[in-house]
């Protein structure tokens, strides 16, 4: 195989692992948490880069997995079109703009 393709293959087996995280937190997170670890480990050692649909999955702080209602609090604020997620685990916050310019 070359190189590219090995990437490639890295990329759907890491989206896969963060999909199937996402959907057994709320049952199983001790797996989930293993899921979204090997998924992070897999794009760190292929030097994948994390897109939005990947990277919003995980905490900026401690690199672990954030699932709303668990260990992520999710606000938004007033007046500023900003979605505020907050880590249980390390109090980080992870902020995200949304909507257009402020005239």
């Amino acid at each position: 195989m070359k190189k590219k393709e090995i990437k490639e293959e890295a990329t759907r087996v890491a989206k896969k692992l963060v999909d199937l995280a996402v959907s057994s937190a709320r049952t199983d997170p001790a797996l989930a948490t293993k899921q979204a670890e090997s998924a992070r480990r897999i794009m760190l050692k292929f030097n994948i880069r994390f897109d939005w649909s990947l990277r919003r999955f995980y905490c900026h702080g401690c690199k672990k997995l954030l699932v709303p209602g668990m260990n992520a609090r999710v606000r938004l604020a007033k007046r500023q079109k900003i979605v505020r997620i907050v880590c249980s685990d390390c109090g980080y916050v992870n902020r995200k703009r949304f909507g257009g310019s402020q005239a």
